[in-house]
């Protein structure tokens, strides 16, 4: 799937050898990667799928796909690596040193800690203090096993799946985690959470069984999508909760079940964590050799460039960086040059990150293709990429990045079918190419010209140095909207590049709660967005793209109201086979490219951490997102022998 980000889940293999502290870089040859053995697993998928309907079960979990039976976990593709009883994930270390503070720094504020309400935004260090019915194993496809929950009953074609909860399950007040708890926290997430929440427990029966199971049933069958929500968003404490009022938000400190417990809270200046060390979950498999810290210390600040400082200064520990002018430039200090400080680059496993900017169609001129091309033609992408950013950024590329999930040449047979029903509404030549010719092939006078030409063609014409409607005289201004303000070093090229055709760029900056619901409200003409690739496709691009609720906050961003479009995404959750998934992704991203309903920026591939020489990953560390780093490393400055 497509996941989109506005303003996190990177996966890779496990294992590999020693690599010292400070030798780690994007250099270094990776393990295979990860997208072939998703992609394998997709077919694999699929193909189950089509044998169930066709009325042949499937095996054992332990042999095959999952079955009716209870098992410590389940696998989506089929095949669980882990037997019942396995000692631990080969990317945790058993041996790790525990004890010791983590002080990390951030920049996304908060105005809630209720996570099943939207909106609000919750801190990001909460996912500590609360367990999940499982946890899916980080260097698998598609698994997961059991924390909350000791077994679980996932029928062939996937229309249902029944939970038993461990009986130590306890809340830190000392109540046991109940099947209500559960069934609260998913009805609570249903009615009032994120809008993907939402759509994915549509139709979702939930009932409770008993005081420790509960069974899921899906409205129909062959889609799995709703297993992983419930798998592993985080259970709420239903006793804690129901004397709250859940449609507003709050600053109440949530009652949690997990390896860490709040011990100072200041909203938007610390969150504080400390180690429970009475924590039901301790000796389990998932959990060896993980939770290292004692402490784990977030600080607040207003901006990125104060919280560089604050690494430099020996006030934080540890830092993911995003930006590559300042991972070259604003980290040089005594501290990095006497070794105090460490940069460790791991390179990503799925093909990166792809920056972007969206355009809300719902705001003329911007439902015009011709504007969007315009707009599009006078960003200069290699000298951004190149004098900005050092050449440390790619070229955007496919959407889906490499692999077969993107479009190649001439579109197959599986696409045309898509497709050649609605050719008389798509662009022409989409059928003979992913998308249009490149703009980075053209030089800048060309560009501008036919930017020129373009927004002439859509009745936008130049008077006194000015684009205006030649209808009405309206001059053409957009306003982005962001809480990214490090872009702004991006945008005040293009703006000028702008100026020259006569539109005005309002650059508008906010901090990430407000920013976020401006966003999320459709309150702009342009915005940042993110995506990178989840696999299979089909869930969040439903959520992010597909009409049906393009008018309700949250959904479908760009507003793109396309028939062509909504086939794509419908025949990607509809995917019986992996050759239909393939055709659904890739006509999917023919029609984003040739309907210019987003400027592509950049890929970034590589995931940059700085942090004190003390702090310490384990030898199958893998990235899956810098949130993993309070839970795999550990501060001791050496590795245990193996």
């Amino acid at each position: 799937m497509l996941a989109i980000r506005v303003c996190g889940r990177v996966n890779g293999s496990a294992g590999g050898p020693q690599v010292p502290l400070d030798k780690v870089s994007s250099a270094a040859a990776p393990p295979p990667s990860l997208r072939v053995v998703l992609e394998v697993a997709i077919r694999l998928l699929l193909a189950a799928i089509a044998t169930v309907a066709g009325g042949t079960l499937l095996a054992d979990a332990q042999t095959g796909a999952a079955s009716a039976a209870p098992t410590h976990g389940f696998a989506i593709h089929g095949t669980l690596a882990q037997a019942p009883g396995f000692a631990g994930f080969a990317y945790a270390e058993p041996g790790a040193v525990r004890g010791g503070t983590v002080r990390q720094g951030t920049t996304i504020t908060f105005n809630s800690t209720n996570r099943m309400r939207f909106p609000g935004k919750v801190p990001n260090e909460l996912q500590f203090i609360h367990d999940s019915l499982m946890v899916r194993a980080l260097d698998e496809p598609a698994s997961f096993y059991g924390l909350l929950a000791e077994s679980v009953e996932v029928a062939p074609d996937y229309s249902s799946a029944r939970f038993t909860l461990r009986p130590e399950a306890r809340w830190h007040d000392g109540a046991p985690v109940t099947a209500d708890d559960v069934a609260f926290t998913f009805e609570t997430l249903r009615e009032h959470g994120l809008p993907l929440y939402r759509t994915t427990l549509e139709g979702v029966s939930i009932t409770v069984e008993g005081p420790a199971q509960i069974l899921f049933t899906a409205p129909g069958v062959g889609d799995w999508r709703y297993l992983e929500l419930i798998a592993t968003f985080p259970i709420q404490a239903g006793h804690f909760w129901r004397d709250r009022k859940l449609d507003t938000t709050t600053l109440d400190i949530p009652l949690g079940s997990g390896p860490y417990r709040v011990t100072e809270f200041e909203p938007n200046r610390r969150v504080v964590l400390e180690r429970v060390a009475d924590y039901w979950g301790r000796d389990l498999a998932v959990n060896r050799g993980l939770w290292n810290f004692e402490v784990i210390d977030t600080l607040y600040f207003r901006d990125r460039t104060a919280l560089i400082e604050a690494v430099k200064a020996g006030y934080l520990d540890i830092n993911r960086e995003v930006n590559a002018r300042h991972w070259t430039r604003l980290y040089d200090s005594p501290a990095l040059d006497e070794g105090r400080l460490v940069r460790s680059s791991f390179p990503d496993r799925e093909g990166g990150w792809l920056a972007t900017i969206l355009f809300n169609l719902r705001r003329p001129p911007l439902d015009d293709p011709r504007v969007r091309e315009a707009l599009s033609l006078a960003y200069d992408g290699p000298w951004t990429r190149e004098t900005l950013f050092d050449g440390l950024y790619a070229a955007p590329g496919p959407l889906y990045g490499p692999g077969t999930l993107s479009a190649q040449g001439m579109a197959g047979e599986g696409e045309r079918a898509l497709l050649e029903p609605l050719l008389a509404d798509l662009p022409e030549g989409i059928l003979e190419a992913p998308g249009p010719p490149e703009i980075d092939t053209l030089d800048r006078r060309r560009r501008l010209r036919r930017a020129d030409r373009l927004l002439r063609e859509a009745g936008y014409v130049v008077r006194d140095g000015q684009r205006v409607n030649a209808e009405t005289g309206a001059a053409l201004t957009l306003n982005f909207v962001s809480t990214r303000a490090s872009l702004d070093r991006v945008l005040a090229p293009w703006a000028q590049t702008l100026g020259r055709l006569g539109i005005t760029l309002n650059r508008q900056f906010h901090d990430y709660v407000s920013g976020r619901e401006e966003i999320l409200s459709h309150r702009f003409d342009l915005t940042s967005a993110g995506f990178s690739a989840e696999y299979p496709p089909g869930r969040r691009e439903r959520v992010f793209w597909h009409s049906e609720r393009a008018g309700e906050p949250g959904y479908a961003l760009a507003g793109a109201e396309d028939r062509a479009l909504d086939a794509t995404i419908e025949a990607m959750t509809a995917a019986t086979s992996g050759d239909a998934l393939m055709a659904a992704s890739r006509a999917f991203e023919r029609v984003i490219r040739w309907r210019h309903y987003m400027l592509p920026l950049w890929r970034n591939t590589d995931h940059w951490i700085i942090h004190h020489r003390d702090l310490v990953f384990p030898y199958g560390f893998i990235n899956p997102g810098f949130y993993a780093v309070p839970s795999l490393w550990w501060r001791d400055g050496r590795r245990p022998e193996r």
